[in-house]
């Protein structure tokens, strides 16, 4: 069965030509509510259509970051939404972010009809911040097919994970993310609530995480794959063995490898 999905896949992923590139399409007032379109040529009514969210910090970069990757995936029959989103501030939360991700979603379906793909159903895939943003996006609105997070910060709210946070002079971007101070001790509802280990729900998630991540220490991914095999969501982990906080996506080989399995992984889930 193994092989026949495999090359069903090869078939797939062989089966399109060019890649139409629609840039800055806006989805919201702000500069940076925009995404940038990747439609392959051909018949898309059956094509995985996947919201890819950049890393960040939550506070800087853009979709230059995850170009070359949305690029990547379109070219193999996937429509791909390389989605920007707003920087977290002093009025801008974690759900502000959230409010984005959806807005694009939404702004996605409403243009499906004039593109020939799928009007809902669709994946999600994040690196770094944008893998924090895929799961708790994914968890609590539930309407993604599937989730893939790479080197994804999945628990905010243990002692451990604050301290890790302030001696690297990121407490107060969590604090923003998190929309208020937050305690020495890291037990704080309201990381609680922008922690997607604590918001699991049933969607099927792909965790990649490199384990000489000196960022988001690998046991975020392992940690959260435990979780998931505990409350019976289907999940798989790969680690990355040597590959820091990029997880290999700035490596040849590695990159190649990543987006197979990320491709794979929806496909199998996009029925």
């Amino acid at each position: 069965m193994r092989h026949i999905f495999l090359f069903l896949v090869f078939a797939y992923c062989n089966s399109f030509g060019q890649t139409n590139y629609i840039p800055h399409l806006a989805y919201g007032k702000s500069y940076q509510q925009v995404l940038d379109l990747y439609i392959p040529d051909g018949n898309l009514k059956d094509s995985p259509v996947i919201i890819l969210l950049h890393g960040g910090a939550w506070s800087m970069g853009g979709l230059e970051y995850t170009s070359k990757h949305a690029q990547d995936i379109a070219d193999k029959g996937f429509v791909v939404a390389n989605v920007d989103y707003r920087y977290v501030s002093d009025n801008t939360s974690a759900k502000d972010l959230l409010d984005d991700i959806d807005a694009a979603v939404n702004y996605v379906s409403g243009i499906s009809n004039k593109y020939g793909y799928a009007k809902k159903g669709y994946h999600i895939v994040g690196i770094s911040a944008g893998a924090h943003l895929s799961l708790l996006y994914g968890y609590t609105k539930k309407t993604m097919k599937s989730i893939t997070a790479l080197c994804a910060p999945s628990r905010l709210d243990s002692v451990e994970a604050v301290e890790f946070m302030k001696n690297n002079g990121h407490l107060d971007i969590i604090e923003k993310l998190a929309g208020t101070k937050i305690n020495a001790n890291g037990s704080n509802l309201a990381l609680i609530k922008i922690s997607p280990f604590n918001n699991i729900s049933n969607v099927p998630t792909l965790l990649i995480h490199g384990d000489a991540d000196n960022l988001v220490n690998v046991s975020q991914s392992q940690n959260l794959y435990t979780e998931l095999k505990r409350k019976g969501v289907e999940t798989k982990l790969i680690i990355r063995e040597g590959k820091g906080h990029d997880v290999g996506m700035n490596t040849p080989d590695t990159e190649i490898q990543n987006i197979k399995d990320i491709t794979e992984w929806v496909l199998q889930h996009n029925k």
